[in-house]
């Protein structure tokens, strides 16, 4: 069975940071995995509710 991911959406900003934020940076980015990974099994989810519907 296959399973096609029909958008994904990246959002992203840009932006210079000084050193004593890395340590945000680290925990930005473990924020920005959830939310990505929330967001894929969402429409995962949406894929196969359609795939029952039809």
């Amino acid at each position: 069975m296959t399973i096609e991911i029909k958008q994904l959406l990246i959002k992203s900003n840009i932006v210079q940071r000084a050193c004593q934020e890395e340590l945000e940076l680290s925990e930005g980015r473990d924020v920005l995995k959830v939310e990505v990974l929330a967001e894929c099994r969402r429409l995962i989810v949406d894929i196969l509710q359609e795939k029952e519907e039809r």
